[in-house]
């Protein structure tokens, strides 16, 4: 079974099927998911360590 996928912007869980983007915080080198709305709109999103990115 897949792994949720959480976006660290919004906490909504996000489908397989979206364009989501997955990326390494420069930080800590946590993964960082974002949804297609929050990647749009530019939402802002926290790290677990307390980065925080647009």
């Amino acid at each position: 079974m897949a792994e949720k996928m959480i976006c660290t912007s919004c906490k909504q869980e996000i489908s397989p099927i979206d364009k989501y983007v997955k990326f390494h915080c420069p930080e800590c080198d946590a993964e960082i998911y974002r949804c297609p709305k929050c990647r749009t709109f530019g939402h802002e999103y926290t790290c677990e360590c307390g980065f925080k990115g647009p």
